[in-house]
């Protein structure tokens, strides 16, 4: 038996305990019994054990969360306990609070916020190709060279999936459950906004509005796509097609917002709310999207070893296909070209030229699983079963640095101060790489 088979069987029977007790929602037994179903095999590995990672850490959370007159408090249900609570940093008026409210949509005006400052711990990291050194501080000022910082989020927070930089110098990223998306400033006060009936975000990005754009399901598995101001203000818009799955938002080049739904579809919204979606022939589970240098709009297929380009008024252009790949995540390169993590081929980092050549990478890893370009010039992935950040060039040349908690990391982007964040996924923390 191997350690991933291990794993996969204790993470596996303590889902089902879990499960078959009774601090679970609903809403997260539910997801994982589904995924308990699922065969254990890629890529449906990704969805499942990321979900079921996510699940665990919310259902951890739920367990260890302090007692109150000798039961357990339902942070689902009320407002997170705040600890230390400072003013919010680099929160301006950039962008509008959206007025234009379009088809199916509803607003929340300003919900009610928790705020909370977590510890940080610093991580420093000396990389070489095929070698990492790693040295933890604790506390106190950060090392010097590039380095991880971790902020671990407030107790009772969901898994955190995907983050962007947004419009007013900070960091938004998207959880899992509980019905929340969360801002984070670059010293590490984070900001919880509940959103209205939804049970989970997903996708996350600055849209040419200065808000923030998300996507997100209801406990029914509706799905909206969501703005939110800098302030907090929610409004929600319905997505057409009943249990789409949406999956990535990414803002395209005709200033409107583009997403994915695993049921087979592409959409785009404007930003009044006007959602057109379009099938996606033989789709398997469109999953990222990135706008591309050609002007058009690219996106991968994770089950169908493909990726697909659209063009701003619609139209399909023929996919290229990935003999072998497991594509997820997808990105604009600094060259010109378009990058792509692939959980096939024994993990791969793709390029794709404007013609249509694909080349791949070694990445190191087993799993990349999501892809930024940095503010270096080089390319950026996490990887969803190894605990490190990878580093690719434009020509290939891969280093690792590990990532001080253990556990599964998910997305990431360059940050707005000139370093890379990233979530790590199943240890409920964001974390940034200091490039400085």
């Amino acid at each position: 038996m191997t350690f991933h088979d291990d794993f996969d069987d204790r993470m596996t029977d303590e889902m089902q305990r879990m499960v078959e007790g009774t601090d679970a929602s609903d809403l997260v037994r539910t997801r994982i019994e589904r995924g308990l179903q699922e065969p254990r095999t890629m890529p449906r590995g990704l969805i499942l054990w990321g979900s079921i990672a996510a699940a665990v850490a919310a259902l951890i959370a739920l367990a260890v969360a302090p007692s109150s007159g000798g039961k357990k408090q339902n942070v689902a249900a009320g407002p997170l306990a705040s600890t230390t609570t400072q003013p919010d940093e680099g929160v301006g008026s950039a962008g509008s609070d959206g007025a234009g409210v379009g088809p199916g949509a509803a607003s929340n005006a300003a919900p009610g916020a928790s705020t909370s400052t977590t510890s940080v711990r610093h991580v420093a990291a000396t990389t070489v190709p095929g070698k990492t050194t790693t040295t933890t501080v604790s506390g106190g000022p950060p090392p010097s060279g590039p380095h991880i910082t971790e902020f671990p989020l407030p107790q009772g927070a969901s898994p955190p999936n995907d983050i962007a930089a947004g419009p007013d110098g900070n960091l938004w990223f998207a959880e899992s459950f509980f019905g929340k998306v969360g801002r984070v400033t670059r010293t590490g006060t984070v900001t919880e906004f509940s959103q209205p009936g939804a049970a989970g975000a997903n996708g996350m990005v600055a849209g040419p509005d200065g808000n923030m754009w998300f996507t997100e399901a209801d406990n029914n598995g509706n799905g909206k796509i969501a703005r939110i101001t800098p302030s907090g203000t929610i409004t929600e818009f319905a997505v057409p097609t009943p249990n789409p799955a949406l999956q990535n938002i990414g803002r395209g080049p005709d200033g409107n917002l583009w997403f994915t739904e695993s049921a087979g579809k592409v959409g785009r919204i404007t930003l009044a709310g006007v959602i057109t979606e379009y099938a996606v022939p033989g789709a398997a589970q469109p999953n990222r999207v990135a706008a591309g240098p050609d002007g058009n709009i690219w996106f991968t297929e994770t089950e169908g070893g493909r990726i697909d380009r659209i063009t701003q008024s619609g139209t399909l252009i023929s996919p290229i296909t990935v003999p072998g790949s497991i594509p997820v995540g997808i990105t604009a390169g600094p060259d010109g070209n378009i990058w792509f993590a692939d959980m096939g081929n024994g993990g791969q980092i793709g390029r794709i030229t404007m013609s249509g050549t694909v080349t791949e990478f070694p990445a190191g890893t087993n799993n990349p699983t999501v892809i930024t370009m940095g503010p270096d010039t080089n390319l950026w992935f996490t990887d969803i079963n190894s605990n490190s950040i990878g580093r690719i060039t434009t020509t290939g040349s891969v280093t690792h640095i590990a990532v001080p908690t253990p556990g599964q990391n998910d997305g990431i982007t360059p940050g707005p101060d000139g370093n890379v964040w990233f979530t790590e996924l199943s240890a409920s923390k964001v974390a940034r790489v200091d490039l400085h």
